[in-house]
């Protein structure tokens, strides 16, 4: 694997982490847990980074009844990609 292959693989790994810590940790904000302001702020910049990819999802679906499934949806969505760039080579 080339080297710009392992740089657009390990961002890939990077999104699907933090799509999955961006799920996490709206559980934990949904459950009012007294979390520490570190623990917050981390979330907060999480979010910002997830948003823009979930936001575009979230606006396309319909309304679920509060259940939110665009983050599973962003993950197919990411592997589809990452797959595609395996097979041009990258």
């Amino acid at each position: 694997m080339s080297l710009i292959g392992t740089i657009i693989n390990s961002i890939f790994t990077i999104l699907y982490i933090l799509i999955l810590v961006d799920v996490i940790g709206s559980w934990l904000v949904v459950a009012r847990l007294r979390l520490p302001n570190w623990v917050l702020d981390i979330l907060g910049t999480v979010h910002s980074i997830v948003s823009p990819i979930l936001n575009p999802i979230r606006r396309l679906m319909p309304n679920m009844g509060g259940l939110d499934l665009s983050p599973i949806i962003a993950l197919f969505l990411l592997q589809i990609v990452q797959s595609l760039f395996r097979q041009v080579g990258l």
